[in-house]
């Protein structure tokens, strides 16, 4: 009887332990993405979005105005310094390189910074984060430029089919990377929606979304400073292409390679 009294304390005791250290691993997964969650918390609902593109080009500041309906993906309306807007992003050699500083989550007025080559983007944030480990080939075509590229570091990037953080592209998933440079998105070319990248207090993220594979085309960059540890990129419907169609155009389902860092 004793025998048996004791076998069944230790069972007990037995289960208990295994209950624990699955509830702690349980804790540490949900710790690892809550910051992603509170993210996908705040996804705003779906209609009729103003959004102000407060335009910096080479100290050439102009306002548009865009009217989205959400539902239909659609600009219903553009006003502003719209004539201006125009004559920058109409031209035939547009400026390429759109940056966006210590974007925030939903914002729906957006500084941006415009830059005829991708060269000059890379010297503002230079200028900007001081060490930028800087990677310059977008200018200069060559065999050599359609390859990916990897350093193991403390960033990581999470991409979307669709806005608000929905239906993650986990092929394309970047963890614990110092930089990662991607030339073809393969079944994801033109997919991407919305993105989010996290990092350690007191270092640095930088993503670059290009128009087209192999690095080419216009991008989209958006900087991460040292005081934030993740940031998120809810709806790329609120980010026109430049272009003689630069209001019609958004950069939703339009990337087709990246590069990030996180330093």
């Amino acid at each position: 009887m004793k025998l048996i009294i004791k076998f069944c304390v230790v069972s007990v005791m037995m289960l208990f332990v295994f209950t624990s250290c699955d509830k702690d691993e349980i804790n540490i997964e949900e710790s690892g993405v809550e910051s992603i969650k509170s993210l996908q918390d705040k996804a705003p609902e779906q209609g009729i979005v103003e959004i102000v593109h407060n335009y910096d080009y080479y100290g050439e500041k102009f306002k548009v105005l865009y009217v989205l309906d959400t539902k239909e993906s659609q600009v219903v309306k553009v006003d502003g310094d719209v004539q201006m807007a125009e004559r920058i992003f109409g031209k035939k050699d547009s400026p390429q390189g759109l940056f966006f500083e210590d974007q925030k989550e939903g914002e729906t007025t957006i500084n941006v910074k415009v830059f005829n080559t991708n060269d000059e983007v890379d010297e503002y944030v230079s200028k900007l984060a001081g060490d930028f480990p800087k990677e310059r080939s977008e200018q200069q075509i060559t065999k050599g430029t359609c390859v990916d590229g990897s350093i193991n570091g403390t960033g990581n990037f999470y991409f979307y089919y669709h806005i608000n953080y929905v239906a993650e592209m986990t092929g394309i998933r970047r963890t614990n990377k110092y930089y990662y440079k991607d030339w073809n998105l393969g079944g994801y070319n033109d997919h991407m929606s919305s993105l989010i990248f996290t990092k350690p207090w007191g270092r640095r993220a930088y993503v670059r979304l290009y128009q087209h594979s192999c690095y080419n085309g216009r991008t989209l960059n958006f900087y991460s400073p040292y005081f934030q540890t993740v940031a998120g990129v809810n709806d790329l419907r609120n980010y026109t292409l430049s272009g003689w169609w630069f209001w019609k155009k958004s950069w939703n389902d339009k990337t087709s390679s990246y590069r990030v860092w996180a330093w």
